[in-house]
């Protein structure tokens, strides 16, 4: 170990020490959502480069074949923890046995070339080329999850920059023979490019990760102040700032909108408790979202009452839907309500006329909704001809 860090040592040792406030950066917004658990990965994967660089601008320890072991081992397990971040962001990650075969063949590779035979360049070589081979394949396994988000593409671009910055320095900064001491090595222009790079792109894909990590706080914060937490569906507010965006886009037309109620629900409750009523609005709501499609709006706007909206429908296609879930509903079964009770729910089907307001469209409704339950429940009532399709008499509580 050196008896002091040097200036040029001391000017070196910002790198790692920026590092370090990243790493502290992603471990303040785990713990501020720990919901986030992949912010663990990359607290730990910036922490881990900033240990290996400080090994290394440090020289510790001063003998260079265990300086060149200890730091490889710390830089191994940073690229494969931002690997795992990344992924871990999208759902996805890499199998832990491939992690360990990478780790060892890189730290077996190092060993040998630092003991066995002595050989720097390959040890360069083999270092920084699986780091960018990595960074590389996980770009590349995160593309098909982007989603079409900004800060993923961002995000992608910068890796895959990142990955390729490592076949494309290495080779052009090796070119002169490179000395085996960690003194002497510290001042070759392949060092002083590497940390340049890496300062400049680490800080890049920092910020990158960074602006991710707030972007999924703030989404959790959306979704926590836009869906009902029983349901799992929008909520009524929710559901009027999307509503107004479909009805102002006329690639949305033909719209429709399905209010439904479940017939009877405070009987459910008188009887059987909220408890099983709760169970009811659960299985109900889960029902709605099954029986939609993905750009359909559903959500919740009063204590059973439910509503959507379908885009580019038309009236047939709109009551077959809510026939469908009408007869999904009646079919099921609770395991807190008698298994003779037949949970049934009324239906009403509005068509938007262009110009009007969200609010006028769900009072139409709404009236037709009613309509239905003056009509005998269990039904769905339509607007055009004002028929109904009356189901069996049945015990609704």
């Amino acid at each position: 170990m050196p008896a002091h860090i040097t200036p040029n040592q001391l000017v070196q040792l910002i790198i790692p020490g920026i590092t370090a406030v990243f790493s502290l950066g992603f471990a303040c917004a785990w713990i501020y959502d720990r919901r986030l658990r992949y912010l663990r990965f990359l607290a730990a994967s910036f922490f881990a480069f900033a240990l290996g660089s400080a090994v290394q601008i440090c020289h510790l320890p001063d003998e260079w074949r265990s300086n060149a072991l200890i730091s490889a081992a710390f830089y191994v397990s940073s690229v494969q923890l931002l690997a795992e971040g990344v992924l871990r962001r999208a759902g996805l990650h890499w199998r832990l046995s491939t992690h360990a075969a990478m780790f060892a063949l890189v730290l077996g590779s190092m060993y040998y070339f630092s003991f066995v035979t002595s050989n720097l360049l390959v040890r360069v070589y083999i270092l920084n080329l699986s780091a960018g081979a990595s960074m590389i394949l996980t770009a590349l396994r995160f593309r098909k999850h982007c989603n079409g988000r900004t800060v993923n593409r961002v995000l992608l671009w910068v890796l895959l920059i990142f990955g390729a910055s490592f076949f494309i320095r290495t080779p052009l900064t090796t070119i002169h023979p490179l000395p085996h001491g960690t003194a002497p090595f510290g001042q070759t222009l392949f060092w002083v490019m590497l940390q340049l790079s890496l300062a400049l792109m680490g800080a890049v894909l920092g910020l990158v990760l960074l602006a991710a990590a707030m972007s999924d706080v703030i989404d959790r914060l959306t979704v926590e102040r836009d869906l009902d937490p029983l349901t799992e569906t929008l909520n009524r507010r929710a559901f009027e700032r999307l509503a107004g965006r479909r009805v102002a886009d006329r690639r949305s037309y033909p719209l429709a909108l399905i209010a439904l109620d479940i017939d009877n629900f405070k009987s459910i409750n008188d009887r059987y408790g909220h408890a099983a009523g709760d169970t009811v609005l659960r299985q109900f709501a889960a029902i709605l979202r099954a029986g939609v499609r993905e750009k359909d709006v559903v959500a919740r706007i009063g204590g059973e009452e439910f509503v959507l909206l379908l885009p580019r429908v038309d009236d047939t296609f709109a009551y077959q839907i809510a026939e469908r879930l009408r007869t999904v509903l009646e079919t099921s079964r609770f395991d807190q309500i008698d298994t003779t009770l037949r949970v049934t729910t009324s239906a009403g089907i509005a068509r938007y006329r262009p110009g009007e307001a969200l609010g006028e469209l769900l009072a139409r409704a709404d009236r037709l909704l009613y309509a239905a339950k003056r009509a005998g429940r269990n039904r769905v009532v339509t607007e055009p001809s004002g028929q109904t399709r009356d189901a069996p008499e049945l015990d609704a509580v």
